[in-house]
């Protein structure tokens, strides 16, 4: 089993991580009291694509942890590799954007998201060869 499956491993295990992280969202972030202001709309869209994510986590950790050498293996594995490490490098990217880049909880999720980036970055340089 080459290195790249063990990375792919790792990412699946990372997702696993975002998925409870995002799971814990609401209590988190007191979105009981903090999204009250929000009109229903508004309130819903927070929740909705906060459980989106979640879904996308868990299904990216399921393929990442059950299909990891057909992934490395075929031309499909290889794109869905790419799509990861792309949402990845957009998250890191959209953090400087929309968050205090220089605040410590934002350089500790700066650094989450490039290690899940580098776990499906190093697999898809190594697909590359």
């Amino acid at each position: 089993m080459s290195k790249a499956v063990y990375f792919l491993y790792a990412g699946g295990v990372l997702h696993i991580g975002w998925a409870v992280f995002h799971f814990l969202f609401p209590r988190i972030f007191k979105w009981g009291e903090s999204l009250a202001d929000l009109d229903s709309i508004n309130r819903s869209i927070y929740q909705v694509l906060n459980l989106c994510l979640i879904f996308y986590f868990v299904v990216a950790a399921y393929l990442s942890l059950v299909f990891a050498p057909e992934l490395m293996a075929s031309e499909l594995g290889k794109k869905l590799i790419a799509v990861f490490t792309a949402f990845w490098l957009l998250r890191f990217g959209l953090q400087f954007k929309f968050f205090k880049a220089t605040h410590p909880a934002s350089l500790l999720l700066n650094l989450a998201f490039l290690l899940t980036m580098a776990c499906y970055g190093y697999p898809l340089l190594h697909a590359a060869r």
